[in-house]
């Protein structure tokens, strides 16, 4: 009768919509149901936190018929697992902390959250944002409460000071000299801004305005194109001196392609400070 007593209660509470049980953990348990039952298996688990579970008459007449539990009625309870939800005041919050720590030279703002669903943490309010890097405007943002994970579409504004044409650069100019600081949005710049221009020039003409981006220019060679060079061959203790042309542009550093004026071969070789080009025979 205890437990007749016990189900009709859960009944009356399924329908009133404003009252359901809480549990504490993911999984709805046979005492949660039956406080004095001494079994305490598991009738569901997986509930997120914040998230409801209704024990219908089907799941009930399952459980009465199991465990055979006599002299009771199956009816219907609505369960819901404790948690705390994040609203979108504090989610903002916590997006512009995670920002301000992953960009520290720029001006974040978080304009508009578009909180789909809610979304629910444990008490402590404790959970993991992932934003990805260097993306701004529309963003999709992952947030994992260590249960389930999610994503939340964040209007993400961000403001920095970084290098723009201060008139038209052409190609193959000197970059440095013609450039400004200027704060723009980075969410309107395409490419990575480049802070140290000193050494580089433009690869295409750049118009006045435009962000300076590693895709619109690059290092100034060291040697140009058609440069006199002298080819160093080296083979063990043995060197052998010859002059050369660049056939392109040269790195210090890195390998180029030079012909042997005497010989009219085109070889590759590693361009030396002291315009030379190393080639050491295999």
């Amino acid at each position: 009768m205890r437990f007749f007593a016990l189900f009709i209660l859960l009944l009356f509470f399924a329908r009133a919509e404003a009252n359901v049980i809480i549990v504490d953990s993911e999984c709805i348990t046979l005492r949660d149901i039956f406080p004095n039952l001494p079994i305490n298996d598991n009738v569901f688990c997986g509930l997120d936190y914040g998230q409801e579970k209704v024990i219908n008459r089907q799941m009930a007449v399952f459980i009465i018929n199991k465990y055979k539990i006599a002299g009771v009625s199956p009816g219907e309870a609505t369960f819901r697992r404790k948690g705390a939800e994040v609203n979108t005041d504090r989610f903002k919050e916590d997006i512009k902390n995670q920002l301000t720590m992953m960009y520290p030279d720029m001006d974040v703002e978080v304009e508009e959250i578009r909180m789909t669903r809610p979304f629910y943490v444990a008490d402590s309010m404790q959970y993991k944002i992932d934003i990805p890097a260097n993306r701004f405007g529309n963003v999709s943002i992952g947030v994992d409460n260590g249960v389930r994970k999610y994503s939340f579409s964040v209007l993400l504004k961000a403001y920095k000071e970084i290098y723009v044409a201060s008139g038209l650069i052409r190609k193959g100019e000197d970059v440095a000299s013609k450039s400004t600081l200027m704060r723009m949005d980075m969410g309107k710049v395409h490419g990575d801004p480049v802070m140290k221009l000193k050494g580089y020039i433009a690869t295409m003409n750049i118009p006045a305005g435009r962000p300076i981006t590693s895709g619109v220019i690059e290092k100034e060679p060291d040697a140009l194109k058609d440069s006199n060079v002298t080819i160093v061959y080296k083979s063990g203790n043995l060197e052998i001196v010859a002059q050369g042309r660049l056939i392109e542009d040269a790195f210090e550093g890195k390998i180029v392609r030079v012909e042997n004026i005497s010989s009219g071969k085109i070889i590759r070789g590693e361009y030396a400070s002291g315009r030379k080009v190393i080639v050491n025979s295999r």
